[in-house]
């Protein structure tokens, strides 16, 4: 029956290998460059649509794993988005405030991140803002909200580092 769905929705055609590809891991693009009023706001849905998946858990053990199913997929969901953005001021403060939401999310919002994997996404999403430093170093504008803010985990110390040696 999903087979049917899917083919149902595609209108017949065959999904291409990207969409068959699954996207697990953040990379990024190599563009620089700023989004359009379009893209932005594309990206900004993209973004709270994959953040409804990483949420707390209240539930039995016995939907454990689907929880944890879901906390992946949100970070999937990301990964995909994060790895087509191109190097600017406006995607990196985006990604900030990404950041600053997921930071939120699993100190104070009840999400359980025991397998690690809303965490391993937020240090992928770091990695990439360093290479956005590098591509454009306008981005580090967007790194000095971090100064003298409290987070989980010490992920901000290496964008905090970099608008220090910028100075």
């Amino acid at each position: 029956m999903v087979a049917v769905a899917i083919y149902v929705l595609l209108g017949g055609r065959s999904l291409s290998e990207e969409e068959k590809r699954q996207k697990n891991e953040i990379s990024f693009s190599g563009k620089t460059g700023e989004l359009n009023e379009s893209g932005l706001l594309d990206a900004r849905i993209a973004i709270k649509t994959a953040l409804k998946y990483i949420r707390p858990y209240d539930g039995p053990s016995r939907t454990w794993f689907a929880y944890q199913n879901s906390l992946s997929e949100g970070c999937n969901r990301l990964s995909a988005l994060v790895s087509e953005l191109p190097a600017s001021l406006q995607t990196a403060d985006l990604l900030v405030d990404l950041l600053l939401r997921m930071d939120k999310k699993l100190c104070t919002g009840g999400v359980d991140d025991s397998d690690g994997a809303v965490g391993g996404c937020m240090e992928e999403i770091v990695a990439v803002l360093e290479e956005f430093s590098q591509a454009d170093c306008g981005c580090i504008a967007a790194f000095r909200k971090l100064s003298g803010r409290e987070t989980c985990f010490g992920w901000k110390d290496s964008l905090v580092a970099i608008t220090k040696r910028a100075k």
